[in-house]
């Protein structure tokens, strides 16, 4: 998917509806941007204590390892 979009004078851009359409992007949702070399990437933000409960399911085990992972999910939900 590809489009061509201007920068306003305050440096917004508008996302074109197909592309809030395919990630399924709504007001108020949040957004992930990452320059890389020349390139700017935007990503949908995903929750990651969502993340975290759809990847474990029912596997429980400690609150001190639970605390660990919630910490080390945010650390890649934030960049590193």
């Amino acid at each position: 998917m590809y489009a061509r979009v201007r920068v306003d004078d305050k440096g917004r851009i508008v996302l074109p509806k197909e592309f809030r359409k395919a990630l399924d992007v709504k007001e108020g949702d949040e957004l992930i941007i990452t320059l890389k070399g020349s390139r700017i990437v935007i990503e949908k933000s995903e929750d990651p204590f969502k993340v975290l409960e759809e990847v474990l399911g029912d596997l429980t085990f400690s609150r001190e390892l639970r605390r660990i992972a919630e910490k080390e999910a945010l650390k890649e939900v934030e960049g590193g």
